[in-house]
C-alpha cells in the first residue's frame, strides 16, 4: 500500500492566506510610476474661488483683479494667468482698466498633499490711459497684487482616492504640463 502525501485540512486556510499575502505584496511591488494628468479646468476652480480679488495699497492705490484665464506653457512646469485688473485712485477720481499677465512654478506640497504656485512673478501691466507719471508705482503694486494672490496657492488637493491604486498607497514625485493638463507623476510608497 503505497501513502500518499497530504496536507491536514486545518493547515489549508493558513497556506491560502499565506500565499495570497505573497501575491498581493508582489504584485504591489510589480506596480511602478504613474502618470496621471488633471484638466485645467480644475485649476481653473481653483483661482475662481479667489476672484475678484481687491487690495489697497498706502491708502492711495486700490487694484482688483477679476475674471482669470489660465494656461500652462507645455515644457516650463509653470503657470501663466491672464487677468481684467482696476486701478483706482479715489482721491483724484481716476480709473483705468487693462490687462495683467502673471505666472508661476508649479511646486509638489506634499505635506499638505496638494499643488501650489510657488515664485508668482508679474509678465505684463497694462492700463488702458494710465500716465507715465504712475507707471513704476503701478507696477510695484502689480507686483504685491501678484505675491498676495498666487504664493502658495492651493491649485489642487489631492483626494484619497489619487493617492491609492490597486491597494497601494502613491506619493507625487514629478509634476509636469501638457496644453490642458497637469502631469503628475505618482509612485508607490516603499
Amino acid at each position: 500500500m503505497q501513502m500518499k502525501n497530504y496536507v491536514p485540512v486545518t493547515k489549508t486556510p493558513v497556506l491560502l492566506v499565506l500565499l495570497a499575502t505573497l501575491l498581493l505584496s508582489s504584485c504591489a511591488a510589480l506596480i511602478g510610476p504613474r502618470d496621471v494628468e488633471f484638466p485645467l479646468t480644475k485649476l481653473q476652480q481653483s483661482v475662481d474661488k479667489r476672484l475678484p480679488f481687491s487690495q489697497r495699497y498706502l491708502g492711495l492705490f486700490e487694484i482688483t483683479a477679476n475674471k482669470a484665464q489660465l494656461s500652462l506653457p507645455p515644457e516650463q512646469n509653470r503657470l501663466a494667468m491672464t487677468t481684467d485688473v482696476i486701478l483706482t485712485m479715489p482721491l483724484l477720481g481716476k480709473s483705468w482698466s487693462g490687462k495683467m499677465a502673471i505666472s508661476g512654478v508649479l511646486f509638489l506640497d506634499n505635506p499638505h498633499n496638494a499643488v501650489t504656485l510657488q515664485e508668482p512673478k508679474l509678465d505684463s501691466l497694462v492700463l488702458d490711459g494710465l500716465d507715465n507719471t504712475y507707471a513704476a508705482q503701478v507696477t510695484q503694486i502689480g507686483n504685491l497684487l501678484t505675491h498676495q494672490l498666487l504664493t502658495n496657492l492651493p491649485l489642487y488637493t489631492f483626494k484619497p482616492e489619487d493617492l491609492r491604486y490597486a491597494g497601494v498607497a502613491f506619493m507625487p514625485t514629478k509634476i509636469g504640463t501638457r496644453a490642458e493638463n497637469l502631469v503628475v507623476t505618482f509612485e508607490p510608497v516603499k
